[in-house]
């Protein structure tokens, strides 16, 4: 006990004797063990953390010059007439805003779902409107719960590249937003796309694949996962179902908090 007081939690078969003082002995090895792992595998997540943030934070780059620039073209357009380059630029230029605020805050879900619009926006011009956003509410309140910024955005752009864009026709993206047992907040995106298979659908939440656009290349399904996992405790995140030829559904579950949760 001295040992592991002093640091050292490696098990010590010596005190495992054929008797009860050995049973002592060998609980002990197991509770320094499993205190062994416990530090590891919290040390790892905030080492996974950290690099998420990392990746996050490079795509911040010289954002005042990027709104300067943004906000010339928008003027361009509206003196030229062409109001949809001026939306797109508007749209952008507040995404890269919120950006460079950082993006490992916990918003409102009223906030996320208006970054969510200025991406769909962008993605809508791209596509020659061939898709389509539906956002459904039950309730108003449930969009005051606190959710991590830029949770939704990465999983709608997996549902256009991987989901619709396959498909070769014109899509739709739902997202319905609901009370679960009467606590927690429940959020499905659904895409009418080509579907997957169970393997395909269980294989997206570990590994660390990402959409095939350039807006957020390195945030793949996982990785908003493991965030709300890392944020809320490991009875959230994301889950998935799928019907090849017809339809995936992202679902998110989250605790209904409506203030900033800190932690210790």
């Amino acid at each position: 006990m001295k040992r592991i007081e002093a640091g050292d939690f490696s098990r010590d078969s010596s005190t495992e004797w054929e008797h009860e003082l050995g049973d002592i002995g060998k609980t002990i090895n197991d509770l320094s063990e499993n205190v062994l792992s416990l530090m590891n595998q919290r040390i790892d997540d905030e080492r996974q953390k950290k690099d998420y943030e990392y990746r996050m934070l490079q795509s911040q780059i010289n954002p005042h010059f990027l709104y300067n620039t943004l906000n010339s073209i928008k003027w361009m357009a509206t003196v030229q007439n062409a109001p949809g380059i001026a939306e797109m630029t508007t749209s952008l230029s507040r995404l890269l805003k919120d950006i460079s605020k950082g993006t490992t805050s916990l918003i409102p879900l009223s906030h996320e779902i208006s970054l969510l619009q200025d991406y769909f926006t962008i993605q809508q011009y791209r596509y020659g409107g061939t898709i389509t956003l539906n956002i459904e509410t039950a309730d108003p309140v449930l969009t005051e719960c606190r959710i991590i910024k830029f949770t939704l955005q990465p999983i709608v752009e997996n549902a256009i590249f991987h989901g619709i864009e396959p498909k070769g026709t014109a899509g739709t993206i739902s997202i319905h937003i609901y009370q679960k047992d009467n606590s927690d907040v429940c959020i499905d995106i659904t895409d009418d796309g080509v579907g997957m298979d169970e393997e395909t659908a269980a294989r997206i939440l570990v590994q660390d694949s990402s959409a095939g656009s350039s807006f957020f290349r390195e945030i793949g399904i996982s990785n908003v996962h493991k965030r709300l996992q890392y944020e809320f405790g490991n009875a959230y995140g994301l889950s998935v179902a799928s019907s090849p030829g017809n339809f995936t559904t992202i679902s998110i579950l989250l605790p209904f908090t409506q203030e900033e949760i800190t932690h210790d």
